[in-house]
């Protein structure tokens, strides 16, 4: 008994092992090309990449994300130094630091990828925002470090959200998400330290009512033309490279093209598994003869 369960455990492994295998290329995926560093594209140029059209919002959304990286990490690290008494600026710095860190390794990649050459300093107006938190001690510091970061970010959150919702490259989506989870994270970190003047904060404004005039949708929300002509690089779909598996279909299923053989797996082990269950039949009516004698 004990060699027929290790048999079928040893069938199944292969044969699931193979499903997996079959259909599939050797090298999972095709080599990612590394355009030359510049080569993204300037001004309003559309430039097409392996990972969709990269258009110039999208350009101007990556230098911002490094942007904020060069300046909210350093406030993070001046939360940490200059107040070391206070658990929620503490938390708050934390959070900087661990959070430019990770979009930092994200919009680096997505440079290199795109061939984006992304700023390397911050700008003049987030150097003077350092520099007020040099000159601040105290709980003085602690307004200028949850007010400067928390306006900041919040410009930063909406704007993450407009490149999400119309960007066609693959990658600027990737690098939009992580931005607004991590842009929450650090609004709400800001929040938490009770330091931030909500009163001083830009109030919201309601969206612009839906118009009939031409190239804006009429009642029944179709745009399609308009929107064809007002963008060329509508309906262009990012590409995915070879082999990966998300170029599967719905129709290979789990396995690829080889769903059988999973399927066959599954009978030789319930094969198994019935006659596993007959040697046991057997040995109990062969102890109960043995009894009646």
């Amino acid at each position: 008994m004990r060699l027929i369960v290790a048999l079928a455990g040893c069938v199944l492994a292969v044969l699931v092992n193979t499903g997996s295998a079959i259909g599939q290329p050797a090298n999972p995926s095709t080599p990612i090309s590394t355009p030359p560093p510049g080569s993204g594209g300037t001004g309003d140029e559309v430039v097409q990449t392996q990972w969709g059209p990269l258009g110039p919002a999208d350009r101007d959304f990556m230098n911002r994300v490094k942007q904020a990286g060069l300046w909210e990490k350093p406030a993070g690290e001046k939360g940490r130094a200059k107040r070391a008494d206070q658990p929620k600026i503490q938390e708050a710095s934390k959070h900087l630091i661990e959070g430019h860190t990770l979009l930092d390794n994200v919009v680096n990649r997505a440079g290199v990828l795109l061939g984006v050459t992304l700023p390397q300093e911050a700008t003049d107006e987030q150097k003077g925002w350092l520099a007020e938190m040099d000159a601040a001690n105290g709980d003085e510091f602690d307004s200028v470090f949850a007010n400067r970061l928390r306006v900041a970010h919040g410009k930063v959150y909406a704007y993450a959200a407009q490149i999400r919702a119309g960007t066609k490259n693959e990658l600027i989506r990737i690098l939009s998400t992580q931005a607004m989870i991590t842009v929450f994270e650090h609004i709400k970190a800001m929040e938490d330290t009770g330091r931030v003047d909500f009163g001083a904060i830009e109030s919201p404004q309601p969206l612009a009512p839906p118009t009939n005039s031409i190239g804006a949708p009429d009642a029944s929300g179709d745009q399609q033309g308009a929107d064809a002509s007002a963008n060329p690089t509508d309906g262009v779909i990012p590409t995915v490279p070879e082999g990966t598996r998300f170029t599967r279909t719905a129709e290979q299923g789990v396995f690829g093209e080889n769903n059988g053989v999973f399927f066959g797996a599954i009978a030789v082990l319930a094969l198994a598994l019935v006659g596993m269950r007959m040697i046991s039949r057997s040995k109990k009516n062969t102890r109960r003869k043995s009894r009646s004698h």
